[in-house]
């Protein structure tokens, strides 16, 4: 009877991971084509350099100014809820976006669909973190992997063959559509979870006091403030890779526009590969040496990176880069989830999606500020002086990462203990 009912758990478990996981890749996939297609729009409209960077910041700051209160609506709401309210309404906007074709109503749009998109993300990440402890912690890497390979592997693929298929307005219908897919079997996907489903609680109170006590939960809960830093700066490093290795290339290196592309490619299919893979040496490291070992791959990709007059070490540098990235992504992951089970998940997650995108509005303006007087590429050597301090810093945050006592036996192997 207890082999069944064990039996059981796996099936579900395994049922969870894979209509999860399909709904993770549908919403990437969306995300992805909508990225690439709205910049293709942006050209065709003549949007100059300032309008172009717009377009590029407006979405983050959408996210940035609703993911905690999205965190406590999902709370209040429930994940499924909030999940099919903001695909709809983010596909509603798309539809919209052909009807006036001036630069100025798409960056508007764009500034809309940031609006709807911690609805989904904030349900996505709530939903996975409360399943973690039952699914295993090297399967932590696998949501944001899915999201990626739909985001950054597939969807700039179809976008081009979209736009070229059935133009602009055609595209934006196709977008559209992909939006609501998710949200069309989403529920099914989050009932899989089981008796593990994130419940609403329909007392909790949606006001300005609510909110700014979230943000007191950082001053408070040591492990949530340290590992939403480290959650920044891993964000800030990437969101500047991405947007300054390209110019670094051309401008310091002569690398032609394919070329220097695909130092992105490179680094986003390491990353995404890495997200699958590596969740296993996070049990049997524990979290000190899986940390250590994470600032110490992005110290040297820093060092790679910001080395001039070697192009060798621009290859180099990304492959390193991505497989750090990743390896702070799983153990913060693990962590946020930690610390969800004791302050509420839907709480945590709003918090954690605050962290990413300041980090890359952080790693995109302000490096690109400090850079215009510095220098691009040395600003790398400033990332590899920040990561490789903080190796050591490392043992602090395994001396504070605390767990109840049913968490004990899934996260006993993660501390090492």
């Amino acid at each position: 009877m207890a082999e069944q009912s064990v039996a059981q758990a796996g099936l579900g478990q395994f049922r969870f991971v894979f209509g999860f996981i399909a709904l993770a890749l549908c919403a990437g996939l969306g995300i992805g084509i909508a990225k690439i297609v709205t910049s293709l729009y942006a050209v065709q409209l003549q949007a100059t350099e300032f309008e172009m960077g717009l377009v590029a910041a407006v979405q983050s700051l959408g996210i940035l100014f609703l993911g905690l209160p999205i965190g406590i609506l999902v709370q209040k709401y429930g994940p499924k809820k909030m999940f099919v309210i903001g695909s709809f309404l983010a596909a509603l906007v798309y539809l919209t976006v052909p009807f006036y074709p001036t630069v100025w109503y798409l960056i508007l749009c764009t500034f809309l669909v940031g609006l709807c998109m911690p609805m989904r993300f904030v349900s996505l990440n709530t939903v996975y973190m409360q399943h973690l402890k039952s699914i295993g912690a090297a399967k932590a890497g696998w949501f944001r992997g899915t999201h990626m390979m739909g985001f950054f592997l597939v969807g700039p693929l179809l976008a081009v063959s979209l736009v070229n298929g059935s133009g602009f307005s055609g595209a934006y219908w196709w977008i559209a559509g992909l939006f609501l897919l998710p949200a069309l079997f989403a529920p099914l996907a989050f009932a899989l979870g089981g008796s593990a489903q994130v419940q609403p609680q329909q007392h909790e109170v949606f006001s300005l006091s609510v909110i700014a006590r979230q943000l007191t939960l950082l001053k408070h809960d040591q492990t949530l403030r340290r590992t939403s830093l480290i959650e920044l700066a891993s964000n800030a490093v990437m969101a500047y890779y991405g947007f300054f290795i390209i110019v670094i290339a051309i401008k310091d290196f002569g690398f032609s526009e394919t070329i220097a592309a695909s130092l992105v490619t490179l680094q986003g299919a390491v990353f995404v590969v890495a997200l699958f893979s590596t969740g296993v040496l996070l049990a049997r490291w524990g979290i000190k040496r899986f940390y250590q070992v994470g600032f110490a791959l992005i110290a040297i990709a820093s060092v790679a990176l910001g080395t001039p007059k070697v192009p060798a070490l621009l290859w180099v540098g990304s492959v390193v880069l991505g497989l750090g990235l990743a390896m702070l992504h799983i153990v913060n992951f693990t962590m946020f989830a930690n610390v969800g089970e004791r302050l509420g998940m839907a709480k945590v997650s709003g918090l954690s999606a605050m962290a990413g995108p300041a980090g890359g509005l952080l790693g995109s303006i302000v490096g690109g500020w400090l850079g215009h007087y510095w220098g691009l590429q040395s600003m790398f050597l400033i990332s590899a002086v920040l990561f490789a301090g903080l190796i050591g810093f490392a043992q602090q945050l395994t001396q504070i990462f605390t767990a109840s006592a049913s968490e004990i036996e899934m996260y006993s192997e993660i501390e090492g203990q």
